[in-house]
């Protein structure tokens, strides 16, 4: 097995640095639930190799102090094209769970996408959202189901908590 480096400070720098760092600090359920993935995990493993093939060039000895990398999304500003996907049951790996996530995201005006299975009420995640960044992006990831009328509802809640 590679021996994995993190960063000077302890922090990993990639998503297999990570991945070592959740497997150590997480409690086992957790890592187990996060790790893996639906049904006989081919989105999982595309993921990977989609990692794999990712290559930043980094330009080394450039002024960067006044680069701008905001964009706009559905025409909304965000200070990065870099957003946080719907992830389920936060709290199983943060007792702040969701509200810790959105709070940083809405602080660092970009997205937060919250997920369908989410241990923190929408009405709380909007509320910790907006009290971070009133003008903070937030969108909320609904799952189809069978029953159109839970659909229904959950569209309801997530336009009351808007």
């Amino acid at each position: 097995m590679v021996k994995i480096v993190p960063g000077s400070d302890g922090t990993p720098l990639n998503v297999l640095e990570f991945e070592e760092y959740a497997r150590e600090y997480l409690p086992k359920n957790a890592y187990d639930y996060y790790a893996s993935g639906a049904d006989e995990m081919v989105t999982l493993q595309e993921n990977r190799e989609a990692f794999k093939r990712l290559v930043l060039h980094p330009r080394v000895l450039r002024d960067v102090s006044n680069m701008d990398i905001s964009t706009t999304l559905l025409g909304h500003r965000v200070s990065s094209p870099v957003c946080v996907a719907p992830s389920a049951m936060h709290r199983m790996a943060h007792p702040d769970g969701e509200i810790a996530s959105t709070s940083a995201t809405a602080k660092a005006d970009t997205c937060y996408i919250l997920s369908t299975i989410s241990t923190t009420s929408l009405e709380d995640v909007a509320v910790a959202n907006t009290k971070a960044n009133p003008n903070a992006l937030r969108w909320y990831q609904l799952y189809v189901f069978k029953d159109r009328g839970a659909c229904a509802l959950a569209h309801q809640e997530g336009r009351a908590a808007d």
